[in-house]
């Protein structure tokens, strides 16, 4: 192999393996809509209809509720609307679907050290886990408990009660955001600034925008540009920005003359603004938007997952929500590693293929050393798309499974400790996991074998010849 051709195919590679650094878990166009996952659950949306999914995409609980949130505290508001009328019942349901606090008001919200926040009459009020009412609903807007104290609107102006339901900051101010490490974002006289626990103005109210304290420090907007700030109210990133988000892994999206970048904690730019659009870092991977496509990057601006997609929202609890034409779901980052190096190489073991498990599999014995195996999908036609490699070689990728049977030539190698066909499951389709069934013709007679992968595990079996 001469030296050009060596590096147009050591190219090939690396971009084959760039684009295999994600993996579709599973599909959601049978729903109209879906959101991020959250404590292990996810909502889906079919008709007026909202349930939860697991991380397998499995059903968790069926779409039946009109409202439903995210868990909390191991309880998940729920209830109906009466699209009649447009009057809505919300109460908190368990992880299995059942109601501990019946849907008798009109709006909830998550639980939050053991409170909740609802609606009745037009009023908020808080209640416990048991449904009893805690604090009276007479507030005209309230949030959620954070460090045992909670901000609420009181005759038109917003001040800080305790879990009892006493003011510990009484109700003076235009609005306040919910407490974060020891400061009161809050809104004064048109302007923003930061008050104490005890109500006592630490940062006066000299920015157009503010938001709460991350990590030590708050972005806030001043003369139409956006900067950060520390809790002395110095700037510590001084306001030059179009618009910015606040830090994660030490990182933090910012616009500037049109494209975003990322700055560390000093200012300096790590990623240059290059990219149309840009989010926070979730799980060490940051979405970015280039020449209309969405894709991944990682902490040290290096592509994660190209730029391929039409809609991408953040990774949360390893899955990321996406859309990809007609194709609706959620995708799993598959990091390169050492041994992915050899994937397209001929003889590479199971364990090489993938840091899947690999199940223990049985012994095909075939009486020639030439013999034909079929592939169909087993049971149902659920939209499963498989991808099956024979010794090291990948003789079929992406393929999505059909009743008619799909045929291919074998050949036993006499030089290969084991000869193994490993199925790999890329979409388990409607109904996970993927099963096929192979029709294995030696000539001589005929065996029928069942093969199950999902996600986490992929099956195989080992072909020999009889003596």
């Amino acid at each position: 192999m001469n030296r050009i051709y060596q590096v147009i195919l050591l190219v090939f590679l690396c971009s084959t393996l760039s684009a295999q650094n994600f993996e579709w878990a599973f599909t959601t166009n049978q729903y109209d809509r879906c959101s991020d996952f959250s404590d292990g659950l996810a909502i889906v949306k079919k008709g007026f209809e909202r349930g939860y999914i697991n991380r397998e995409g499995q059903i968790h609980i069926p779409p039946q509720f009109n409202i439903i949130d995210a868990y909390s505290e191991d309880v998940a508001s729920a209830g109906y609307t009466n699209f009649q009328t447009m009057d809505s019942r919300s109460g908190f349901i368990d992880r299995a679907g059942n109601f501990v606090i019946e849907a008798q008001y009109e709006v909830t919200s998550p639980f939050q050290e053991g409170l909740a926040c609802v609606r009745m009459n037009k009023l908020w009020g808080f209640i416990n886990k048991k449904g009893k009412m805690i604090i009276p609903a007479k507030f005209e807007s309230a949030s959620t408990f954070s460090d045992g104290l909670a901000p609420v609107q009181f005759q038109g102006k917003w001040g800080v009660i305790n879990t009892t339901g006493k003011f510990i900051i009484e109700p003076k101010l235009e609005y306040l955001l919910a407490e974060s490490e020891g400061l009161f974002c809050a809104k004064i006289r048109e302007k923003w600034g930061y008050i104490g626990k005890n109500g006592k103005l630490l940062i006066p109210p000299v920015y157009d925008y503010a938001s709460s304290f991350s990590d030590g420090l708050a972005k806030v907007e001043k003369d139409g540009k956006y900067g950060f700030i520390n809790k002395q109210g110095e700037f510590v990133i001084p306001a030059k920005f179009t618009n910015v988000f606040s830090f994660s892994h030490n990182l933090a999206p910012v616009q500037i003359d049109g494209k975003w970048g990322f700055i560390d904690r000093t200012g300096a730019f790590v990623i240059p603004p290059q990219y149309d659009e840009a989010s926070r870092f979730y799980e060490k991977l940051a979405r970015v938007k280039m020449n209309g496509k969405w894709g991944y990057i990682r902490t040290d601006g290096s592509i994660a997952i190209e730029p391929q997609f039409d809609k991408a929202y953040d990774f949360k609890e390893g899955l990321a929500r996406v859309t990809k034409g007609s194709k609706r779901g959620f995708i799993r980052y598959t990091p390169p590693t050492n041994k992915e190096l050899i994937v397209d190489q001929p003889k590479a073991k199971p364990i090489e293929l993938t840091r899947r498990k690999i199940k223990d599999g049985r012994i095909i014995k075939v009486r020639n050393t030439d013999f034909t195996i079929k592939i169909y999908d087993h049971n149902k036609i659920d939209g499963d798309i498989v991808s099956m490699n024979y010794n090291g070689n990948w003789l079929v990728k992406n393929y999505t499974l059909k009743a008619k049977p799909y045929a291919l030539e074998m050949k036993i190698d006499p030089n290969i400790g084991e000869n193994y066909l490993l199925l790999y499951a890329d979409d388990l389709g409607k109904n996970p996991p993927n099963t096929a069934a192979l029709i294995i013709d030696d000539g001589h007679s005929i065996q029928e074998v069942i093969l199950n992968s999902d996600l986490n595990q992929c099956d195989i079996i080992y072909f020999e010849k009889e003596q």
